[in-house]
């Protein structure tokens, strides 16, 4: 057996991708969100056979790592726990911007909590981003490969 194919071609790109696609297998038992990586890895693995893009993709993997984990600052999620203490979490699949504080009265603990500030988590916020960056990825890469099929379309087409 031999190891001139395409895959052994970019071992880089295959072992990248192999590693996403088992995080995303193990994700996938905790998170719907492990279908991205899940994806992504398949991608990454045969993107010999798909031949979409790579700039393109590129650009897209970049834009949504800085506009995903943005633009989900909007989910806000508010608990109340144990007795009197507050807490306020902003981000989307993860929270990774919060703040809290516990006092002997809920209007305390909210006034406590947001003197104190926001803390982001960057633990939190590199998963955020990442997992936003592979989710633009596969949208760039489908529309790239849209694109491609939509031009050879239009040239077998007799005018």
């Amino acid at each position: 057996m031999t190891t001139a194919g395409k895959l052994a071609d970019h071992p880089v790109r295959v072992m990248i991708g192999a590693g996403t696609g088992v995080l995303g297998a193990l994700a996938l038992l905790l998170t719907p969100a492990g279908l991205v990586l899940l994806a992504a890895g398949g991608t990454l693995i045969f993107w010999h056979r798909l031949r979409p893009p790579a700039s393109f993709a590129l650009v897209g993997a970049v834009a949504g790592a800085v506009a995903g984990p943005l633009a989900t600052l909007g989910v806000r999620t508010e608990q109340v726990c144990c007795m009197f203490a507050w807490s306020e979490e902003r981000g989307w699949p993860y929270a990774w911007l919060s703040r809290s504080a516990g006092a002997d009265s809920l209007a305390e603990a909210h006034r406590l909590a947001v003197a104190a500030g926001w803390h982001p988590d960057p633990a939190t916020l590199i998963t955020d981003a990442v997992l936003w960056a592979y989710t633009s990825f596969l949208v760039f890469v489908a529309i790239g490969l849209v694109w491609r099929i939509v031009r050879e379309r239009r040239r077998r087409r007799p005018l």
